[in-house]
């Protein structure tokens, strides 16, 4: 695919920029797991088994092997569209589009959130700070959710990236559209 240069040099600043890594679309949650993940969907061949390079070289070798477009086209989109069913994404960007974040009952509802007791080593914040959930489950993507009170906080970054650049660039709200009219 190919894309305007000043929207490429943008969404690289966003990908090398980003946290989590790969704004979390991974399905393992540290690097231990991430690099044989990436491995197995063919990227990163040349990284030897142990090598235990930094995110910022990880992300720069994606960049050499994929380009932005190439990680875009063949990491995030496919991770998106297999992860989240077209009537969940039309249902995020609706509310996107409306102000609002999605409700933690739908959520619930369609498995991308479960509540769950969790130990120290999947919550992250400071003490004193509302925990926001690991990207533990699906709806972590694209949300923050407070875990002691069961919100949706906010949206993530990655959620404003994906609405506002990724998804018009692949047209996938396009076909979601289209399958949802028929």
């Amino acid at each position: 695919m190919e894309m305007l240069r000043e929207q490429a040099e943008k969404l690289k600043r966003y990908f090398i920029n980003a946290d989590p890594f790969l704004w979390g679309l991974l399905e393992n949650k540290n690097k231990k797991g991430r690099l044989p993940e990436l491995k197995g969907l063919g990227f990163l061949k040349g990284y030897s088994e142990g090598s235990n390079p930094t995110y910022s070289k990880v992300n720069q070798d994606l960049l050499v092997e994929l380009g932005i477009e190439g990680i875009l086209e063949r990491i995030v989109v496919p991770k998106v569209t297999n992860g989240f069913a077209p009537e969940v994404r039309r249902y995020f960007r609706r509310c996107w589009e409306q102000g609002q974040t999605p409700d933690m009952k739908y959520l619930r509802e369609h498995r991308l959130y479960q509540k769950r007791m969790f130990s120290e080593g999947i919550v992250y914040g400071k003490r004193d700070e509302p925990h926001i959930v690991g990207h533990k489950d699906l709806a972590h993507i694209f949300t923050q959710i407070h875990t002691q009170y069961h919100f949706v906080e906010r949206w993530t970054v990655f959620a404003g990236l994906w609405f506002e650049e990724i998804e018009p660039l692949f047209g996938s709200a396009r076909e979601d559209i289209a399958e949802g009219s028929k």
